[in-house]
């Protein structure tokens, strides 16, 4: 097949391609080469180092909570959780331009002349790298209001395409009204985006219902399969093979109505009556109606309105931070945790994994131990939060003193605000710091528990603190096993030795500053070399 280009030579190509490169084309542009870089965009090698007195739970922990810019945590979770992220939910600053938004340590304010350029170079940057995160089922979600809205949007169209939109919802964030404004403001968006809208539409959870939803489902004839409803038999359109009559209990005949027919073929219709799943009202005069019990539902799919009265409101997620530290100045702008469970119950299942690198307050950790409380599972989260430190404010660490105390009170119980006692509802983290490290100095700034971390999230292990020696193993369920040689002591390679001699002809991974010392030909194992292995998997 012959096409347009192919009798074109090199010089009519390269016409053509410069004439196509000097056309406006259509997207989203700002003024990249104007502002200044992003101090965070480096190309540093990023370590994370374990905090275990500000850690919650025994050890081995399988949440994480990330102090550092969220720049530097999103490269270091580049190279462990690669698509392994179902879930990623941010709440970033709005841009107000009244001090929220942080930019190479300056707030920026309405008066600045590329207010709007810097925030979408400081998103797209992390965009991109969240991106990578996302499995293929994945989905992200991102709240916005009005003064980045329109930016935004285009912005996640640039990064995770067009075709990538599943949806955008709306938040009724006030129940009273708002009068201060030309137009009251109510409501706040959540720009939902998935890697593959059709995967992640088979994979996508729905909501349970209200009482209110509940309420419809009745038992008036003491069914002892439970409360149940009547849903008209019928669905748009039409088909030939579903316009049949149906004969009532009272003689009369029943036809679809005008543009409509009925929801099944006749065949199926039969057996639902047969095992009494039709209804055709209390005198037996109605168009039938298949009979669904409240026990089958469910749940409902999703929609884009999120009415207050679902998913909580802003005085509620005040109120929740005054519950938890006495006070609601704690953190200023945070989300109600029913918020966040609707967002886990449609993205997320049991075992899978929750990103938030805005986690603010870390209502998203608060809301994944309560889905896990409610069915057992074992949701995981990863939260990242800045100390928020700025040069009017150096002693500032939000992550430290809000983020991680919060999930600290949650799961392990506290003493509410009323002096009333709060259960905890269960579970643990770790608390990591990210360190910046040039790669040409791993070789001598790279610390063994550092190491040691990235060893164990690269293979998917929860984190165990790094005892002091010079030999570290970590087995696994499935018996694969990591093991760490980090220093040349006699004692160190015995300890190893004996190691390996135990596990025989199993298979290990070995990690060593020089594994050719110790592989042999016959060996089974995998040695792979440090620190050469940390920075090929880190990347750029």
């Amino acid at each position: 097949m012959t096409h347009k280009y192919d009798d074109l030579d090199r010089d009519a190509l390269i016409r053509l391609l410069k004439r196509r490169d000097a056309e406006r084309q259509l997207g989203l542009v700002w003024e990249r080469d104007e502002i200044d870089a992003d101090a965070a965009v480096n190309n540093d090698y990023v370590a994370l180092e374990l905090d275990a007195e500000l850690s919650h739970g025994a050890a081995p922990w399988d949440n994480l909570i990330i102090e550092g810019d969220n720049f530097d945590a999103l490269r270091a979770l580049r190279a462990s959780h690669k698509g392994a992220i179902r879930c990623i939910y941010i709440d970033p600053p709005y841009n107000t331009g009244n001090r929220d938004f942080v930019y190479n340590d300056r707030f920026v304010d309405k008066t600045h002349r590329f207010r709007h350029s810097l925030w979408l170079e400081f998103m797209y940057r992390r965009l991109q790298l969240a991106k990578d995160l996302l499995a293929d089922d994945g989905v992200i979600f991102v709240s916005i209001d009005d003064n980045e809205l329109f930016r935004l949007g285009m912005l996640m169209d640039r990064v995770f395409g067009h075709d990538g939109h599943v949806a955008t919802c709306i938040w009724q964030k006030r129940y009273s009204r708002e009068n201060r404004e030309a137009i009251g403001d109510a409501h706040e968006y959540l720009l939902v985006f998935a890697i593959n809208p059709e995967k992640f539409k088979e994979a996508r959870g729905r909501i349970p219902l209200t009482q209110d939803q509940a309420k419809i489902y009745r038992n008036p004839n003491d069914d002892p399969k439970g409360r149940w409803r009547g849903i008209p038999m019928t669905a748009q359109g039409f088909r030939p093979n579903q316009m049949y009559e149906i004969k009532g209990p009272d003689g009369r005949t029943h036809t679809p109505p005008e543009g409509r027919c009925w929801s099944t073929v006749e065949s199926e219709f039969e057996k639902l009556r047969e095992n009494g799943r039709i209804y055709f009202g209390k005198d037996g005069t109605a168009q039938p109606s298949v009979i669904r019990y409240l026990s089958e539902v469910e749940g409902l799919v999703p929609w884009t309105w999120w009415p207050h009265e679902e998913v909580g409101h802003t005085d509620e997620a005040r109120k929740e931070i005054q519950s938890i530290f006495g006070t609601q100045t704690a953190f200023d702008t945070p989300k109600p945790v029913r918020l966040m469970e609707r967002v886990l119950r449609i993205s997320m299942k049991p075992g899978d994994i929750a990103l938030d690198f805005f986690a603010g307050s870390g209502t998203t950790a608060h809301a994944v131990a309560k889905l896990n409380a409610e069915d057992g599972g074992n949701r995981k989260f990863i939260l990242v939060s800045s100390t928020e430190a700025t040069e009017d404010n150096p002693g500032k660490n939000l992550c430290r003193d809000v983020c991680a105390e919060r999930v600290r009170r949650v799961l392990g119980g506290y003493t509410n605000a009323k002096g009333e006692a709060v259960a905890g509802l269960g579970g643990g983290f770790a608390y990591l710091r990210a360190r910046r490290i040039p790669k040409h100095r791993l070789s001598l700034k790279l610390d063994h528990p550092e190491i040691w971390n990235a060893l164990q999230l690269l293979h998917g292990h929860p984190l165990t603190p790094w005892q002091d020696g010079g030999f570290a193993v970590d087995e696994a369920d499935d018996g694969s096993a990591i093991a760490y040689l980090a220093d040349a002591y006699p004692a160190s390679k015995t300890r190893m030795d004996e190691w390996l001699a135990q596990r025989g002809t199993q298979a290990a991974t070995v990690y060593s500053w020089a594994p050719e010392r110790y592989r042999t030909t016959d060996s089974p194992h995998d040695w792979r070399p440090i620190p050469q292995h940390l920075r090929e998997r880190f990347g750029r």
